[in-house]
């Protein structure tokens, strides 16, 4: 029966019945419901462009980039390398200590470039570690746009060359400095093969709450910024032990970032408080009462 066609007639003019009143009510209630729905697809869309215009504002001022400094004169015996992508090219050191040895795998921090690293690459040199450490997009003389898509794309392509020359390695462990903490945490399931294990210095816990402790974001504002470079996220999907090295003097990022990132990722993470090493320290001035300790930390014999 067409309900259409339901009346009762009160003086001579038909009237809804029940049934009829009903499906005007249903009208009623999927128009509303499709209001609704676009209002909120139209808030989501306007969410979406405030966050993707607010992180492109983040990567065209956070990002410090600065000429790469000229390389001292010594008898380390690095490898200046290129790595070639479809729009920019990256830049590398490589020192090798063998065929065999133990090898680490750099990403360092921002406002840094590969001379910084130096220092480090000549100190595992003499401790018998191979290491390779690469400058993102942008940064030093690699060339191109630094963007967060960009600079986890340069982790996964360095990785790529430093696995080809670390075949015969005893153990690959891939070691981030703070911004270099967040690219590895978010790239590393994608390396191939995995390294060994996972070590972070210094690093932060997400994007969204480094600005805020920074007073870039305020409570309020967090929700128009993008959920990028999560720490807390990516350590629950790590498949690598991971470990986290974190000082109580670090005045750039605060320790109670690490210890939360340790935290969050519970007992498959093991955690080192350093106590008068400042936020570069690991890497200007690499001396043996901190780097043993590190090496002793990330040893398997812990």
């Amino acid at each position: 029966m067409d309900l259409r066609f339901v009346f009762t007639r009160v003086g001579g003019k038909p009237k809804p019945t029940l049934i009829n009143r009903s499906i005007n009510n249903m009208k009623k209630y999927y128009f509303l419901l499709a209001t609704v729905f676009f209002f909120a697809c139209s808030q989501k869309i306007s969410l979406k462009t405030a966050q993707s215009n607010n992180l492109k504002q983040v990567e065209n001022t956070v990002f410090a980039l600065i000429p790469e400094k000229q390389l001292p004169k010594d008898s380390l015996p690095a490898e200046r390398l290129k790595i070639e992508l479809s729009d920019r090219t990256l830049f590398a050191n490589w020192v090798s200590a063998g065929d065999k040895a133990n090898a680490f795998f750099i990403l360092h921090g921002n406002g840094e470039t590969l001379s910084d690293w130096r220092p480090l690459q000549a100190y595992l040199f003499s401790k018998g570690y191979s290491s390779f450490v690469f400058d993102y997009t942008g940064f030093g003389s690699s060339t191109g746009k630094p963007t967060v898509d960009n600079l986890n794309q340069d982790a996964v392509e360095a990785y790529k060359r430093f696995a080809n020359l670390t075949n015969n390695a005893k153990e690959r462990i891939a070691f981030a400095h703070s911004l270099g903490c967040s690219i590895l945490l978010e790239t590393a399931n994608k390396y191939s093969p995995r390294p060994s294990k996972i070590v972070t210095h210094a690093g932060f816990s997400t994007l969204i709450e480094v600005g805020m402790a920074s007073k870039m974001i305020t409570d309020s504002s967090k929700r128009y910024f993008p959920d990028v470079w999560n720490g807390y996220k990516n350590i629950k999907k790590l498949k690598v032990p991971l470990y986290i090295i974190h000082s109580a003097s670090d005045k750039t990022i605060p320790i109670s970032m690490g210890e939360a990132l340790a935290k969050s990722g519970g007992e498959k993470v093991r955690f080192l408080r350093l106590e008068k090493t400042g936020h570069n320290a690991v890497y200007l001035d690499p001396t043996d009462k901190m780097w043993l300790q590190i090496l002793s930390f990330i040893s398997d014999k812990n």
